[in-house]
């Protein structure tokens, strides 16, 4: 089915849902929809419904989106609704390829919904609950105000994870009861009364009132000595629906949101069986073989220079991908490195492991990474495109000469009889005459505002010129000069040196009060410096940067260029060696470049509102080394410096994540040969590699299916020493295939104990698709590997575990016995790795009080999470919260009483 779709669009949809129900895949019906790019971001901020419930993150989200979308930072690229009919939306500026293959993949995940088991108890109609959630809330704003209702749904979008993801699928019955129990709680309560001997004093002793008042005593007592709950409680969202004394609008608003919970979870217990990805924003800055780029760059490259850094050596990268409009989480670190990849992307933690970005916290280190002296080889080549047309008045005014005398009317008559053109790197005259007598045609490579030499490559002396020009010079656009004000005669006189070696430029050196003024008068200079894109803004400018050309260049070309920058915009004293800007891009992009040198700084901004770079201790000694200071008291300060703190402590390369923050962007993968990691953004990321089975035989066309494999298949093998998650679903999934093809499973091929037999086996059955399709409907991510992950994949694949050996000092494989192996797996997929927490008791210690139990799986909670989320069970069951865990081996009880957090031991 199609609303509104063009007739190419219809027809290209009719094609591949062919392929797709060819293939053998079933589906619900679709129905596809062609958005503008703005109708798309309301959508897509609704997380893909068209109606949600009013709050103001969807606000956020749409406000993220359209912006991304109007600076050309992000797209949408697939959309698509778990629901019968399966909604899905195109964007309308896509080009047809991209249809194809949002449409394939549309079917893909479709099949998925509508087939897997861990979505059978999901709403096939969400399209019209969301709807009347929004309908429901909007009401309950109406009559009690936005405050109010938004206050609550931010608690109780706090607690949406505290959910039983089973509960479905499991039908519980009530706790078995102990005989004990059973003979205390059968019958009615027994009253013995005051005991007497003599009959007729009974009744006087024990009248009916004081016996039925004593019978509702003990009937009390034995209610309250009853669990509640009669077993913990996984879905503690539905025990505070049960139990928690919630006004009726609260109780439906939570109601609302916990139906919404369990309509989402599925898709994350099936992420790897679906699909996975995992990348970075485009304009991360990577160390590669043509310099720092940006990870667009990087991808757009076709060039041999596509290398990068894996933080110990140059590895190649042989395959790449890009998502669009994908969820990504921005770290930022005490150093102040900020990297932004997909929510799922994962970097290096000091203890060798990989963690996601979505599963990261304040407080988490990860390591640090530079590019191990990964250089460009060649020096960058300026090729600027000159106007072709100008007037002789001016030129022959800016040249400083006569119409007469300076410019030939003659084509063949050139300056000291040079016949032709010339290029840029030369100083060039040219003219000819035109109808007009006062317009010249001049050739394509001369300047054409002023007579000057310009440099045909980016060169030492060059970049020194940049370094000196963007920290302490200036541009003018109105009386077209540029210069340097410094309060240094040495370094005003390199500046000037430079100009008249690299242009064949007189500059004038001027005395103004303590400081000195160089300038240098050439429109010429000053447009081929903006045009050639040497300088994208006008030096000192909150934006500037380090001119790509300086960062596309080799280690010698970019040395200049620090020392210089360093000379006028640093210093060095008791505190190592400092940088100052107003520009925090010139900042970060100077501190990633001296990573590539192996010095670690610390970037902040300070509160004169400038950015500041420190070099301190052990790297200090490596600025000297490699960049050093050219002004002679500078180095001489660094000097001493050096030689007052000889002994430098350990200077390890981690950090500490100090901010986190989710958000949307187009993403952007490669994939790194050997050890599957690189160097971006100052830290050290694990490549990912995007590949979906069935989009690719489905949606592509016969002609299209060898290219595309033969463009992929480098990224396919496991290689030693790494394994990327994300292809262990695809590996596993072929690995059955194969396995139920050639009948190697069963009890006679467990039982084979011949090595080469079991290498040979195949009984021909050819049942790999059959057993696929199975596998598709009845499994989840952790079933999933439990059932299929098998000793000979994991021989085949070389899995093993690895850590850090603390008295060796040294990265070493710690286990590489199977069952540890998949142990280690199961626990990073169960419950999403998030804490189990289970009610324990209603009324604990019988004052009313919820307790919580954390199934301590041997990671500690973080205490900031744990006491916010106590603090918001608190507000909804509106009596004091409880949980015990355990920290650091011990056990603990946590509690908050709606004002303040406190914790004891306690005997777990």
């Amino acid at each position: 089915m199609a609303k509104n779709l063009p007739p190419h669009l219809q027809k290209l949809r009719e094609e591949i849902e062919g392929y797709a129900r060819g293939y053998g895949l079933d589906f619900f019906e679709t129905v596809f929809e062609v958005l503008t790019y703005d109708e798309l971001n309301m959508v897509a901020a609704y997380g893909g419904f068209p109606n949600r419930y009013p709050h103001w993150r969807f606000g956020m989200e749409y406000d993220q989106l359209s912006k991304g979308y109007e600076y050309g930072l992000s797209k949408i690229y697939e959309l698509v609704i778990n629901n019968n009919p399966t909604y899905a939306y195109l964007l309308e500026a896509n080009a047809d390829v991209d249809q194809k293959l949002v449409m394939a993949h549309v079917f893909g995940h479709g099949d998925f919904f509508k087939n897997n088991y861990m979505f059978s108890h999901t709403n096939r109609r969400m399209m019209d609950e969301m709807a009347n959630h929004a309908t429901r809330v909007r009401r309950f704003i109406d009559r009690y105000g936005v405050d109010q209702v938004e206050d609550f749904i931010d608690r109780c979008l706090s607690l949406e994870n505290l959910i039983d993801y089973h509960s479905p699928f499991i039908q519980r019955k009530p706790r078995e009861l102990t005989e004990q129990e059973k003979e205390a709680g059968e019958g009615p309560v027994e009253v013995r009364g005051i005991q007497t001997n003599r009959e007729y004093m009974r009744e006087f002793l024990n009248p009916k009132s004081y016996i039925e008042g004593e019978r509702k005593r003990l009937e009390a007592e034995r209610q309250k000595q009853k669990r509640f709950p009669e077993q913990p409680a996984r879905d503690v969202l539905l025990f505070l629906l049960d139990h928690a004394p919630l006004e009726r609008w609260e109780h439906e608003v939570l109601a609302m949101l916990r139906d919404e919970s369990y309509y989402f979870a599925p898709q994350g217990q099936t992420k790897i069986m679906n699909e996975g990805w995992a990348c970075l924003r485009g304009d991360m800055p990577v160390f590669s073989g043509a310099g720092l780029v940006t990870m667009r760059e990087l991808l757009e490259d076709t060039s041999e220079t596509r290398w990068v850094s894996d933080g110990a050596k140059h590895q190649r990268v042989c395959d790449q991908h890009v998502i669009r409009d994908h969820a990504t989480v921005t770290v930022q670190t005490r150093r102040g490195f900020t990297l932004c990849g997909s929510n799922n992307h994962r970097v290096q933690l000091p203890d060798g492991s990989w963690k996601q970005l979505e599963a990261l916290r304040v407080g988490d280190r990860v390591m640090v990474a530079g590019g191990c002296d990964l250089w460009p080889a060649a020096e960058v080549a300026l090729d600027w495109n000159l106007p072709t047309n100008a007037h002789r008045h001016p030129v022959a005014r800016t040249a400083n000469v006569s119409l007469s005398t300076g410019l030939p009317r003659h084509p063949s008559r050139r300056p000291g009889g040079q016949p032709g053109g010339h290029s840029v790197g030369a100083l060039a005259w040219a003219a000819c005459e035109d109808e007009d007598e006062d317009a010249l045609t001049l050739p394509q490579s001369l300047p054409t505002r002023a007579l000057v030499r310009l440099p045909g490559h980016v060169d030492e002396a060059f970049a020194a010129f940049l370094g000196y020009l963007i920290s302490d010079g200036h541009v003018s656009g109105v009386q077209r000069h540029l210069g340097l004000t410094t309060g240094d005669a040495e370094q005003a006189d390199r500046f000037a040196q430079l100009a008249s070696e690299l242009f064949d430029l007189r500059a004038s050196v001027q005395q103004d009060g303590d400081r000195l003024r160089v300038q240098v008068h050439s429109e010429a200079l000053a447009t081929f410096l903006v045009e050639a894109h040497v300088l994208t803004t006008g030096p000192g400018a909150a934006s500037q940067q380090v001119p790509l050309v300086v960062r596309r260049s080799p280690e010698r070309v970019v040395r200049a260029f620090l020392r210089a920058h360093f000379d006028c915009a640093g210093d060095a004293g008791h505190q190592g060696v400092s940088l100052s800007t107003v520009s925090d891009k010139l900042a970060e992009q100077t501190q990633l470049l001296l990573l590539n040198y192996g010095i670690l700084s610390h970037r902040q901004r300070q509160t004169d509102g400038c950015f500041h770079v420190h070099v301190r201790g052990a790297s200090a000694a490596v600025f000297a080394e490699r960049i050093g200071f050219g002004l002679t008291r500078k180095q001489a300060a660094l000097d001493r410096y050096l030689s007052e703190h000889r002994w430098f402590k350990q200077e390890p390369w981690e950090d500490e994540i100090v901010a986190l923050q989710e958000g949307r962007d187009d993403v952007y993968d490669l994939t790194v040969e050997d050890t599957h990691r690189y160097a971006a953004a100052g830290l050290l990321n694990h490549n990912s590699y995007w590949h979906s089975t069935i989009m690719t035989q489905k949606a592509l066309r016969d002609s299209e299916i060898i290219d595309y494999a033969d463009h992929h298949s480098g990224a396919m093998g496991i290689r030693p020493g790494a394994l990327n998650p994300y292809k262990l679903g695809i590996e596993l999934f072929r690995d059955i295939e194969d396995r139920w093809n050639r009948g190697r499973f069963g009890k006679e091929y467990d039982e084979c104990d011949d090595l080469e037999t079991r290498v040979r086996w195949d009984l021909k059955l050819g049942r790999g698709r059959e057993k696929l399709f199975e596998v598709r409907r009845h499994y989840n991510d952790v079933t999933f590997i439990d059932e299929f992950l098998s000793l000979d994949f994991c021989l085949e694949q070389k899995l093993f575990i690895y850590g850090f050996h603390e008295k060796r000092n040294q990265w070493e494989i710690m286990e590489r016995e199977f069952r540890k192996v998949k142990e280690k797996l199961l626990h990073q997929l169960t419950n999403f790795g998030q804490p189990i927490i289970e009610v324990i008791d209603g009324n604990f210690e019988n004052r009313g009080e919820l307790l919580l139990a954390h199934r301590h799986d041997g990671i500690d909670l973080q205490p900031d999470y744990a006491q916010e989320t106590l603090k918001n069970l608190a507000s909804v069951w509106r009596r004091p919260v409880n949980l015990t865990t355990r920290a650091e081996g011990n056990g603990l009880l946590l509690r908050f009483d709606g004002s303040e957090h406190s914790e004891k031991k306690i005997d777990l």
